[in-house]
């Protein structure tokens, strides 16, 4: 007999394998509002909602956290007044990368 019936000999149907939170960068539905609520540009009862998910989605989380990284980056390096367009266009591309799941 080889190790391996050795193994399951006699042995009766094998315990489900448990179940796994969805890892930190599984994407969630609801982290398209992230950007908005880190921004302050949602309503008050909007905010509250997304800081409850925020604090119970390990996704929504970890995306939060990267974001507010990257907005803290963005302000330290100082106040300078980038030309409408090119703000719009950022803001646009941040804001498709946070839907997509990326950030």
């Amino acid at each position: 007999m080889t190790a391996r019936k050795r193994a399951t000999h006699g042995a009766t149907a094998a315990a489900p394998a448990p179940t796994r939170a969805l890892p930190e960068s599984a994407p969630c539905a609801r982290g398209a509002e992230l950007w908005a609520y880190l921004d302050g540009e949602l309503p008050a009862a909007r905010a509250r909602a997304v800081a409850r998910h925020t604090a119970t989605c390990p996704s929504c989380r970890s995306r939060a956290r990267r974001l507010r990284a990257m907005l803290e980056a963005c302000r330290s390096a100082g106040c300078r007044q980038l030309p409408a367009g090119v703000r719009a266009r950022a803001v646009a591309r941040a804001k498709a990368l946070v839907r997509a799941g990326v950030v």
